[in-house]
């Protein structure tokens, strides 16, 4: 039998649960007895599996048994040499990652495109970022990551460097040549780290770029709750012998995991890796096709435009990420998501005059057919009305150039005050603001707020974005370090 074809830690639960032991222990509702009764209703059968930490059951922590299987089988799944299992989120892995690699006064280079727990990890870890140069899409208004030359040429001007950190694929589907500036690292003794939250479901579709520890990074944080099956808030985190401390990423994992994790949660890691394991490829394959046939049809619907590979030029693209574009229609990005909302279509992501939508194994052709016909709706509505609404300017997407002034925690326990946000340019910033999603930010603790930052928030505000991360949501204030 094929080892694949077990889900230890799921199998284990599910006999602790047979035992009938009577429970003395966490948590409160004892198996369920003592359970709100709308709990009680939406998760009668889950609850006696919703156990404290039990040693018949193994340990996040320090996982021998059981659980240990579980992520070795997900490490072998993909190829890698380790797995820890996160009920924490993607977040608390890329936060281990760097806190793994990097530490006080140390270097790492990273991209601006990084989500914000990238900023976290820095506070946590006290290392310095320096920044690549992102590239941008004027058309789209998206980001492409970082060039292979500008990685390599930033990895020279920075030998001190102890780690490059890549976002592959990003949050549109944009992949960078992963596997030349993997080897370019390697060859300057630099760790790679991947913030691969996208990219979970790569391996299982030919068509699909090539997944990171495949092109050989050292560390990849996955989010399998995004593309597939496990329940959300799980991540796994996968590691490659050679570069890496194994003992040190597993203490910063554990200082950044809950010590009651949720076993529900983990057994949904058992299972998603089980999942992939016996239909990944059928599922995965029929992901491809449905998002490749919903491109095909929106394409022919009049004012409707979709972002390709073509058009964009990347070197890597998943096309399950799915730009769709109402500009011609007259629309921006938020009166688009309002009207699709109108038609109980929710969307991942909004911006300018598009909105993102995520093709997954959990699709089907009637869900491909519920949008497509939302938006022939919209078109109709709207290429007959030919309303003229504001035209959004590709260019105020473009993320500022940042200027790092202070490391990230050196900043983050400096004294600060709050000033009119008029009143801040040249300051430097006490905090990381970000619009959510995607979660990159736009100015970051310890970082100069240049004109361009403020005129970032401005235009971010004229479209009515609501900022994340900043004390006053109205961004009329923001907190400062006292210099």
């Amino acid at each position: 039998m094929d080892i694949q074809q077990r889900m230890p830690f799921v199998e284990a639960l599910e006999l602790y649960k047979e035992e009938h032991f009577v429970p003395f222990h966490t948590p409160g509702h004892k198996i369920g007895h003592g359970a709100p009764s709308k709990l009680v209703e939406w998760m009668e059968n889950a609850l006696p599996y919703d156990l404290g930490v039990m040693y018949a059951l193994d340990d996040l922590h320090e996982p021998e048994g059981v659980l240990r299987e579980a992520q070795d089988l997900t490490a072998e799944l993909y190829g890698a040499d380790y797995c820890w299992f996160s009920i924490n989120g993607t977040t608390a892995l890329i936060e281990a990652m760097i806190m793994g690699t990097v530490g006080p006064g140390d270097t790492i280079i990273i991209p601006r495109e990084a989500h914000r727990s990238v900023v976290s990890g820095l506070v946590l870890s006290g290392a310095t970022p320096v920044y690549m140069e992102c590239q941008f899409h004027e058309r789209w208004g998206i980001p492409l990551g970082t060039s292979t030359e500008a990685a390599i040429q930033t990895m020279d001007a920075y030998p001190e460097a102890k780690a490059i950190l890549l976002v592959y694929p990003n949050y549109y589907g944009v992949g960078v040549d992963i596997e030349t500036i993997v080897k370019a690292a390697h060859k300057r003794h630099m760790i790679v780290l991947v913030d691969e939250a996208h990219g979970p479901h790569l391996p299982f579709a030919e068509s699909l770029p090539i997944e990171a520890i495949e092109a050989g990074a050292d560390l990849v944080a996955q989010s399998t709750h995004k593309s597939v099956g496990s329940l959300t808030q799980t991540s796994w985190l996968l590691g490659r012998e050679g570069h890496i401390n194994v003992r040190r990423i597993t203490q910063m994992h554990q200082m950044l995991q809950s010590t009651s994790p949720n076993y529900l949660f983990l057994a949904s890691l058992d299972m998603a890796r089980y999942q992939l394991a016996t239909e990944g490829r059928i599922l995965v394959e029929k992901a491809v096709d449905l998002s490749l046939e919903l491109r095909r049809r929106l394409i022919d619907i009049d004012g409707i435009s979709i972002m390709d590979n073509i058009s964009i030029g990347a070197v890597n693209y998943d096309v399950t990420k799915v730009l769709i574009d109402a500009k011609d229609l007259g629309l921006t990005g938020v009166e688009f998501e309002r009207l699709l909302r109108a038609e109980h279509i929710e969307v991942e992501l909004v911006q300018a005059h598009h909105v993102l939508v995520l093709i997954t194994i959990g699709d089907s052709h009637e869900s491909i057919q519920h949008l497509v016909d939302a938006v022939q709706r919209i078109s109709n509505n709207y290429k007959k009305k030919a309303i003229k609404t504001t035209t959004i300017d590709m260019l105020s997407s473009i993320l500022p150039i940042p200027k790092v002034v202070l490391s990230p925690r050196d900043a983050m326990y400096k004294k600060r005050k709050q000033v009119l946000l008029k009143d801040a340019l040249h300051c430097i910033s006490g905090e990381t603001i970000s619009y959510y999603p995607p979660g990159i930010p736009f100015i970051a603790v310890g970082e100069e707020i240049t004109e361009s930052v403020l005129q970032y928030i401005e235009k971010r505000k004229a479209l009515g974005y609501i900022p994340s991360g900043a004390e006053d949501m109205s961004l009329e204030l923001i907190w400062i370090v006292e210099e």
